[in-house]
């Protein structure tokens, strides 16, 4: 039912803001749709010794970072099951994270409505289309410095 709801109140913000749009003849924008909230990965593990660059759409939790796939994604959680090493493209720097794989059911539910309920109506209206699911638990060893964006549009 709340998927529902947030489809339609999507749309509606997205007529409002395409007629204000319109009236203003481009000056107005009322509401903008950012993109989903990913991170680059540069992987290493047994399959790619060399590194292998992933794309791969997150939601924070505290300072972690919660990697989301869709229910029949196969390939992304084998190769972060397998990787020995990884680097997070955060803040235009590589940071070095470790990969916690998120095991159980129950524990991947709690933390996705747990993330659901401090997401954006739009985020969470993506998650729930695509029917994404916490897979990992990205953890940074270090803090970023600041001044950069984290974020990528267009997953």
């Amino acid at each position: 039912m709340r998927q529902a709801l947030d489809a339609v109140f999507l749309s509606i913000i997205g007529c409002v803001t395409k007629a204000a749009f319109s009236a203003s003849r481009g000056h107005v924008v009322l509401y903008r749709f950012r993109g989903r909230s990913g991170v680059l990965l540069t992987i290493a593990g047994p399959a790619a010794p060399a590194g292998e660059t992933v794309g791969v759409g997150y939601l924070p939790d505290g300072d972690d970072y919660i990697v989301l796939a869709a229910e029949t994604e196969v390939s992304l959680p084998i190769v972060l099951r397998t990787a020995t090493s990884a680097t997070a493209e955060l803040a235009n720097q590589d940071i070095p994270v470790d990969i916690a794989m998120l095991a159980g059911e129950t524990e991947r539910a709690v933390l996705l409505n747990r993330l659901l309920k401090r997401a954006s109506i739009h985020e969470r209206h993506e998650v729930i289309r695509r029917r994404e699911v916490p897979i990992a638990r990205l953890a940074p060893r270090y803090k970023p410095a600041s001044g950069g964006s984290v974020a990528f549009s267009g997953i």
